[in-house]
Formats: C-alpha cells, sequence, structure tokens
C-alpha cells in the first residue's frame, strides 16, 4: 500500500466512525487511549494496541476539524524539531529538551 492509499484509507475510516460515533470528543477519546495502553503494557509483543491509541487520536483530531493529512502534516514537522533539539534525562527517568 502506498503512502496516498494508507492516507486515504485512514481518511476514510476516520470519516465513517467519526459518523457512526455519538461522541469521538478528546474525554471519550482519552478513556480509550488509557484503556488500550493497558493492553499494550500486558502485551508487549502486539503492536494492535498502540494502533488503536493512534486512530483514537485521528477521531479526536477529526472532532477538532483535523484531517488525517493535517495530522501527518503536523507530525512531520514534530518530527523535524525533534531531530534538532537536544536532549536531557531527568532525574524521575524522563526526558526535557533543549
Amino acid at each position: 500500500m502506498t503512502m496516498n492509499e494508507l492516507m486515504a484509507k485512514l481518511q476514510e475510516s476516520v470519516d465513517k466512525l467519526h459518523g457512526i460515533f455519538e461522541r469521538t470528543d478528546l474525554e471519550t477519546e482519552w478513556k480509550k487511549i488509557r484503556q488500550k495502553m493497558q493492553e499494550a503494557r500486558y502485551n508487549p509483543g502486539d503492536i494492535r494496541p498502540i494502533a488503536d491509541c493512534m486512530f483514537s487520536l485521528l477521531l479526536a483530531a477529526k472532532n477538532h476539524g483535523f484531517s488525517v493529512e493535517a495530522v501527518f502534516k503536523e507530525f512531520g514537522k514534530v518530527a523535524d524539531e525533534n531531530l534538532r533539539r537536544r536532549w536531557k534525562k531527568m532525574e524521575d527517568g524522563t526526558y526535557q529538551s533543549f
């Protein structure tokens, strides 16, 4: 599948589910993401819960008026910025950029 085909399929699926589901707002999708992250924690060899989380984010973005393409364009910008940043490990095990 090409990237264009993937983007079209994602947009079609997001549009369809957004129309079917009564709520795809941040609160609803946050609940789904927490549940899927728990699944990912206990099934580290299964990529599906992570993909489900990403899909929930696309549904939340749709609720705010953003297309799949807009989300991925911004995702690319974030990736570029992360490559230029310097990172420091904090005492709590997280990382901060500077």
